[in-house]
């Protein structure tokens, strides 16, 4: 599937309602509107009238103190996004399968500039914890973002950047091409992170790939194990 850019004269106000929509979403809490103004850029006006405009079709709700959440119709769109996507279900039949190798399980996409998680599960947790987690992480340091980036033109990989710029993430452009020519040649990327003792192992998942499929622990002189089951996983993911 081609991934497309913005067309000559985007809808910009499309996009503010979505980042808003998706700001509100990433809170841990009810956001207060000059906050989020500020967080955004926009006049505290203006956000207001999207907040609105979300909590009409049931996407936000005002809390008793005018804040705002997440409103009843974001189970619905949850519900309808993950019916339409289908990763997430697969996941959790065939994820569970890598809980054996006792490392940390991820499938994830990049959503400007940042990765969030479809799936995301520490050995020790509960796997209904594993479905949604938000992320926040950044695509460049993400093992799983680095192979999604492997598979973009040079015209996508650019987008990609100016995305990550836009969401503050900080980089060195072309040390990260290498990095994700390294990925590509390689057919993974393989991230070492000695202050925690962690590495992360990440394959694409899908041709062209439409996620990526991690694990992290002590990995890198597992490979050989690692890959095919890995590959296996990622395969039955698309059926």
């Amino acid at each position: 599937m081609k991934r497309n850019g913005l067309p000559a004269q985007p809808n910009r106000s499309l996009l503010e309602g979505i980042n808003v929509l998706l700001a509100v979403a990433h809170s841990n809490g009810p956001r207060g509107v000059r906050e989020l103004a500020r967080e955004l850029g926009m006049t505290s006006t203006r956000l207001q009238r999207y907040l609105a405009t979300l909590a009409g079709a049931g996407l936000t709700q005002q809390t008793e103190d005018r804040r705002y959440e997440v409103g009843p119709g974001i189970h619905a769109l949850s519900a309808i996004s993950a019916a339409a996507s289908g990763l997430a279900c697969r996941a959790l039949d065939v994820l569970p399968d890598l809980d054996e190798l006792n490392l940390q399980i991820a499938l994830g996409v990049i959503w400007r500039g940042k990765m969030t998680y479809l799936y995301h599960r520490h050995p020790s947790e509960p796997r209904a914890q594993a479905i949604g987690h938000l992320g926040g992480f950044p695509a460049d340091q993400s093992a799983i973002g680095r192979v999604l980036l492997s598979q973009q033109s040079a015209e996508q990989y650019a987008q990609s950047c100016a995305e990550m710029r836009m969401q503050g993430i900080e980089f060195d452009e072309e040390a990260l091409w290498h990095e994700v020519a390294l990925a590509r040649e390689q057919g993974y990327a393989l991230i070492d992170r000695p202050k925690s003792g962690e590495e992360t192992l990440a394959i694409g998942v899908g041709d062209p790939f439409c996620a990526g499929l991690a694990v992290t622990g002590a990995v890198a002189n597992r490979l050989e194990e690692l890959l095919p089951r890995l590959r296996k996983a990622a395969d039955t993911l698309i059926v």
